[in-house]
């Protein structure tokens, strides 16, 4: 007995399925088109709400009179100064981005050393940071090695402690926790 098929009996192409996965990638990027349409709109009315308030203050300043310059107060002219200089500061803390300086500071950090703590200070732009050493010869190490990076020499050094650490099974082992701020770091 001799068994025949045929293949061309069926289509080849399940119309089924694909009309399915068509209709499923379609519904999604009519989900996506919706929220960026809607995202658009949310940026748009911000937009307006933004250039509405700019125009009030144009029509604030340039009227004159009780609502213009002449009756603004040295004391609220203080208070709009410390509030933009707040704004200004949140906007600089904005604009940093650490990615750079950490994969910097990971290039030159020896294998021995490990920071603890990193405090930026973006009125100064520097940095303050706390790290720990098995001993001065890595603390050494780790300045030297700021000190030769191209811009990140303005290092100096706080301050500096020797001490002991307990390790596992009761061993104590000798450590040095220092400190040193990085003028100019970004």
């Amino acid at each position: 007995m001799q068994f025949q098929l045929n293949f061309a009996s069926k289509p080849y192409l399940d119309r089924r399925s694909v009309s399915l996965w068509l209709l499923i990638i379609g519904g999604f990027l009519l989900f996506l088109l919706v929220s960026n349409l809607t995202y658009a709109y949310q940026n748009y009315r911000q937009y307006q709400a933004f250039e509405q308030y700019l125009s009030e203050l144009d029509r604030r300043f340039s009227g004159g009179g009780e609502t213009g310059i002449a009756s603004y107060t040295p004391e609220e002219y203080l208070a709009v100064s410390k509030r933009i200089g707040l704004l200004n500061g949140i906007v600089e803390a904005d604009q940093f981005r650490w990615t750079g300086l950490l994969g910097r500071l990971e290039e030159l950090l020896p294998d021995e050393v490990s920071i603890r703590s990193i405090h930026p200070d973006f009125k100064n732009r520097s940095l303050q940071i706390s790290a720990i050493g098995r001993d001065v010869a890595d603390m050494t190490a780790f300045l030297d090695a700021l000190l030769e990076s191209p811009d990140l020499f303005h290092v100096y050094l706080q301050g500096q402690t020797e001490g002991e650490m307990q390790a596992a099974a009761g061993r104590s082992k000798s450590i040095v926790s220092f400190s040193l701020t990085i003028r100019e770091a970004f």
